[in-house]
């Protein structure tokens, strides 16, 4: 257990492997260059193939002699990594920090039939906890290792519990009378749940766990598994099914980077009088002039970015391993990421404009994990009706809630003057340039009209026991479940005016910005009653939050 392991032998070739794949591109620009004008005699080959196997030796050394000095080993409470060629390094990973080991295979790993493991820990880490080449065989043993560790001391700090519950017990046992008072332990545990809720720190040390005894993170991050342990698959879905998941959901970000790609590419490669003809002359190359050009660039990358969302996604399974949930992935790269329902911080359900015409959406849940916050892809194309269903086998500490408080009338402003705002200027910027074809821009003032009504129609909150719903609408609808204890702060704002109508904004603050939501012109009534629900303890009754308070508590969050 205590014998250094080293990597694959493979591993020797990675840096030559890097290197290759990062001078390709610029030695296909250099070759375009220097070829211009010239013959393939004026090359020297001589000089060009004695570079070459200079620099192939120097990065096989190089990849050996990093090879030779990459050693891990496992020992009782940690796993221990040195490293380096010229500046050693030794990094030490306790089990009780590690939140779990993510199997992953990129592109070169996945042609060597290699795996990368990589070793999820609280805070970022540039590549600390990774071991770039082991067998799959070799990453399930490390995985096994790391379930035994935690399973064992698991049992030791229950047992220590049980020891000192029994000694308590022990105390107050000849006050008969005073055997029905179980309360002090259930009101301290109430008091402890009240932390992440009511006291910004006291959320960070309960979410991770303590260095010490990191409670919640090794329960969450690897409970006990053994290779005899049930697993079962929750849901397989097929290319057929992803490629409508793609298809459904274009990829505006994408289109425009194809696009000014291609213009690049081409202002670099092709020669000035060349690339200006071509510039000039492209309207001229479909009906329409630029805009047919346009509408064609779109389908183009509309259908790339569905082929790379396949690609991405091929093989999508979720399986139940124990107590934790694996998903799997890629058709290039291979990733399987293991995650604990209870390491969860919220889940969301985006419906697309295309999706929710047909009443389906997609599952993310966002988990604590070293890189400060992921976004699990849980279902790329469920139907709405189902997502209680998956909620309740995946992570039953959340339910798909309806939303029963929605914006009131008097809040449509807030979601029109922005929207009419900017489609305004865009239009007096579009008839000042184009002069009457500009006109047509004139269209974007119903269509950010019926944005803004739509942002006002579908946004809206629900507070139930410990769980808050919000859910608002940018260009596609989005509902996210967040539960009180993975809630740092709640902020209220409003101006004057907006007060002086009974309005207020609400803004949830979680342990990362990434994850914050946000909700405009609410009715001052439901903000207080999320302002009551936040500030309760546990301990007090939960049956259903209060809507009504004083105005002025809300200026003291």
């Amino acid at each position: 257990m205590n014998e250094p392991t080293r990597l694959h032998r493979l591993f020797i070739l990675f840096p030559l492997v890097g290197s290759v794949k990062s001078l390709i591109p610029i030695a296909a620009l250099v070759s375009i260059k220097f070829l211009n004008g010239k013959s393939l005699r004026d090359i020297p080959w001589y000089w060009l193939s004695a570079a070459i196997v200079i620099l192939v030796s120097l990065l096989l050394l190089y990849g050996y002699l990093k090879w030779k000095r990459f050693v891990y080993t496992l020992e009782e409470d940690k796993i221990l990594i040195r490293r380096g060629v010229l500046f050693r390094e030794e990094l030490s990973i306790y089990t009780g920090r590690i939140h779990s080991m993510n199997m992953e295979q990129p592109l070169l790993q996945r042609i060597l039939g290699l795996t990368q493991v990589r070793i999820e820990t609280p805070g970022k880490t540039e590549g600390g906890g990774i071991l770039p080449a082991v067998t799959n065989s070799e990453g399930e043993r490390l995985q096994r290792w790391l379930r035994e560790q935690t399973r064992t001391r698991q049992t030791e700090r229950e047992a220590h519990q049980a020891h000192e519950s029994s000694d308590s017990s022990a105390q107050s046992f000849p006050a008969p009378s005073e055997r029905p008072s179980v309360q002090p332990s259930e009101s301290r545990e109430n008091h402890e749940s009240v932390q992440p809720s009511h006291h910004n720190m006291g959320y960070g040390s309960d979410l991770l766990g303590e260095s010490d005894s990191g409670i919640v993170g090794r329960k969450n991050a690897s409970d006990p598994i053994t290779a005899g342990e049930e697993r079962s698959t929750l849901l397989q879905l097929s290319s057929g099914r992803l490629l409508i998941a793609a298809l459904s959901s274009p990829n505006l970000s994408l289109a425009l980077a194809f696009v000014g790609g291609i213009v690049s590419f081409a202002d670099d490669l092709l020669p000035d009088q060349i690339y200006q003809s071509l510039f000039q002359s492209a309207g001229k190359l479909l009906p329409g002039s630029w805009i047919g050009i346009a509408v064609l660039a779109l389908i183009i990358s509309w259908l790339l970015s569905a082929v790379l969302y396949t690609i991405k996604y091929a093989g999508f399974t979720v399986e139940r391993i124990g107590k934790q949930i694996s998903v799997s992935c890629g058709l290039l790269e291979r990733k399987r990421l293991l995650f604990s329902p209870e390491r969860v911080l919220a889940i969301s359900v985006k419906e697309g404009v295309f999706r929710r015409w047909f009443g389906y959406a997609e599952v993310k849940v966002h988990v604590l994990t070293s890189e400060s916050e992921k976004h699990f892809m849980l279902h790329p194309l469920l139907k709405t009706g189902d997502i209680p269903a998956l909620l309740e086998r995946v992570t039953p500490q959340f339910s798909a809630q309806s939303v029963t408080a929605s914006p009131p009338p008097r809040a449509k402003w807030m979601y029109l003057r922005w929207k009419l705002a900017f489609a305004a200027i865009v239009s007096g910027a579009c008839i000042w340039y184009f002069d009457k074809l500009g006109l047509l821009s004139l269209l974007l003032l119903p269509l950010a009209l019926a944005w803004g009504l739509l942002s006002h129609r579908d946004s809206g909150l629900n507070v139930t026991d410990k769980q808050l719903t919000i859910r608002s609408r940018f260009i596609a609808m989005s509902t996210r479940y967040i539960r009180r204890p993975q809630i740092i702060a709640m902020e209220v704002s409003g101006t004057r005016r907006q007060r002086r109508r009974g309005l207020l904004s609400l803004q949830v603050k979680m342990i990362f910005s990434e994850i914050n939501e946000s909700l405009n012109g609410m009715d001052q009534r439901e903000i207080e009653a999320v302002r009551a629900w936040f500030q309760k303890k546990k301990g007090e009754a939960s049956a259903s939050v209060e809507r009504s308070g004083p105005a002025s508590s809300i200026e003291q969050l």
